[in-house]
């Protein structure tokens, strides 16, 4: 059981340009959080900062209320899994998972215990005797992972595993890792780029831009309440209105709101022009999208991009009505 705090953290590189500007954030017992953002955002430092492998300059790391920034990372206890599998090529299977529990002079009757039961719950029984070279990019990576787990760490930290697999695979990894998450009941820590599978698998989100935190709450308050524009844009959110020219109701209080926002898919085309937040526009852009139709309508308050599903196309050129629900209106700071 393992509970990771982590109080201001900072990090520069030459003392001038901040890498991580007061990063705090906390990942309870048995929780699994995801760290997204894009290239450059500092995730990958947060991780190796939190695993040894990178000096921070400031800030508290603990576990379970101890301070471990002085500890070793060989005595820290965390179980890694990185893009790259680091796999010994001179080892098999079994003994790429057992390479940890060696270093902690497990004995071999042990040892061989602990590597069996982890090498049948991950599904790499028949491939204990082969080599890194003989296996297939998703088997790679489930040694990998049985190789982290098996020590029983304390926090399990994940770099971008799934980034080097296909589409198909990466889905069927990603619901694989969450499973054996959640059977071990580890602390996890997860980065990745890539919202679609932070979303499937989190308890919790960090969104990081530049350095910072924007947001740390749960997949569906991130999805449906994001707080501010770099947040609604980075998730999808396509549609923003100021608030300064144009006044719509929202069902939210968006009396000091810079901007509100409404997703695509949200807008409704209707047929007469009756009734709050609707305003009238042309399309002037149109999408197949196989479910239905994205889109562009030009209005007064700007382009508008609008999902429609199960309908007949309509033809460029055409004015439509679109109705802005209070419900969908979100107000950005």
């Amino acid at each position: 059981m393992a509970t990771l705090i982590i109080e201001n953290l900072k990090k520069s590189y030459d003392g001038k340009t901040q890498i991580l500007k007061d990063i705090s954030f906390t990942v309870k017992d048995g929780e699994l959080v995801s760290i997204l953002g894009s290239s450059g955002c500092g995730k990958t430092t947060t991780l190796r900062a939190i695993a040894g492998l990178t000096t921070k300059n400031s800030g508290k790391i603990k576990v379970n209320n101890k301070e471990i920034s002085n500890v070793p990372v060989y005595q820290r206890n965390f179980g890694m899994v990185f893009q790259s599998y680091a796999l010994f090529p001179h080892l098999n299977v079994f003994e790429n998972v057992a390479f940890g529990l060696k270093m902690q002079r497990v004995s071999k009757s042990e040892l061989k215990k602990r590597v069996d039961e982890i090498l049948q719950i991950t599904g790499l029984c028949e491939l204990a005797k082969r080599y890194p070279a003989e296996l297939s990019g998703g088997q790679q990576q489930r040694v990998s992972l049985a190789r982290a787990l098996v020590i029983k760490p304390k926090i399990l930290l994940m770099d971008e595993p799934l980034s080097n697999l296909d589409a198909k695979l990466r889905v069927k990894m990603r619901e694989e890792i969450r499973r054996l998450q959640q059977k071990f009941h580890i602390t996890t820590l997860f980065v990745t780029h890539d919202q679609q599978e932070c979303f499937a698998i989190s308890d919790r989100v960090l969104l990081m831009n530049k350095g910072k935190v924007e947001q740390f709450d749960t997949p569906e308050n991130i999805f449906n309440h994001p707080k501010n524009e770099f947040v609604a844009r980075f998730i999808g959110y396509e549609n923003f209105i100021n608030c300064k020219n144009y006044s719509f109701n929202s069902k939210e209080d968006s009396n000091h709101a810079r901007l509100l926002t409404i997703r695509p898919e949200r807008i409704e085309i209707v047929g007469e022009p009756e009734g709050e937040n609707i305003v009238t526009g042309k399309i002037i852009q149109s999408e197949f999208l196989g479910t239905g139709f994205c889109y562009l309508v030009k209005t007064k308050i700007g382009n508008l991009k609008v999902i429609v599903t199960n309908s007949e196309p309509i033809q460029l050129g055409n004015n439509v009505n679109l109705k802005l629900s209070a419900d969908y209106l979100l107000p950005l700071i």
